[in-house]
């Protein structure tokens, strides 16, 4: 591991330790609370995009507002192991401009830990593996902690637990689950929904303000409210008429 890795691994298990502390103070599972958390935060956004590659994106808008987009086309386990990906980049240590500093890896180790913490996770890792096998035991885990089965095979390995054999594809996990005959979870499917409600009400308070043309909110919201952007786009227009010197 390159000493810079190492650095920002050790930084971001040091910045998830205190901000489990600060947020919910015990050592549990935080689960799908995440995206709550995240919510108090930033302005939460979801979006159904079809796209395997894309999972979430942090988005600074003009005025200042911050943004978290997550998608939800992806399984519930990956949404909010993501989400807690994104909380890194709304931290001060995303501010950090060093030299060599890897942000993506501090922010995937920051997500492990804060979705699966290190001393519950021992602790309930050494009860499953004296139950079950190892594959069975990293299913139900990930399950307990509503996690993708990857992030709790590189989190166990990251706490010094030695594994060979074992695919870090999400996929491979799923079949594998279907072949050790454990029923299915809803954390492998995806809740399809969109919700802009905060990038909404940014656009709207800016118009309130006079930050923000009616015509320009229009575009901005044309394709999450194509509703609100026409009622805005048609009180512009009517603004302007109004506006016109009569004979």
């Amino acid at each position: 591991m390159k000493p810079t890795t190492k650095f920002a691994e050790d930084t971001a298990e040091a910045f998830a330790a205190d901000f489990l502390e600060q947020v919910i103070d015990s050592q549990v599972f935080i689960g799908a609370y995440i995206e709550q958390v995240l919510a108090k935060r930033a302005n939460l956004i979801f979006q159904y995009v079809e796209d395997d590659s894309y999972y979430g994106v942090a988005i600074k808008h003009m005025s200042g507002e911050e943004f978290i987009a997550l998608n939800s086309y992806q399984p519930l386990r990956m949404r909010y192991f993501t989400a807690a990906h994104e909380l890194w980049h709304l931290s001060e240590a995303s501010e950090w401009q060093v030299d060599g500093f890897d942000h993506e890896r501090a922010a995937d180790r920051f997500a492990a830990a804060i979705m699966l913490p290190k001393g519950t996770t021992k602790e309930v890792w050494e009860k499953l593996k004296d139950g079950y096998d190892t594959k069975s035991a990293i299913i139900y885990l990930a399950d307990m902690a509503q996690v993708p089965y990857i992030s709790v095979v590189r989190r166990l390995r990251e706490l010094n637990y030695r594994f060979a054999d074992l695919s870090e594809q999400e996929a491979d996990w799923r079949e594998e689950r279907n072949r050790l005959g454990i029923a299915p979870s809803p954390l492998d499917q995806a809740q399809r929904f969109d919700s802009f409600v905060a990038y909404e009400q940014v656009v709207v308070k800016a118009v309130e303000e006079e930050r923000l043309t009616r015509l320009n909110a229009a575009n901005k919201l044309s394709v999450y409210r194509p509703d609100l952007a026409k009622t805005l786009q048609e009180d512009e227009i009517s603004r302007l008429q109004e506006d016109v010197p009569h004979d």
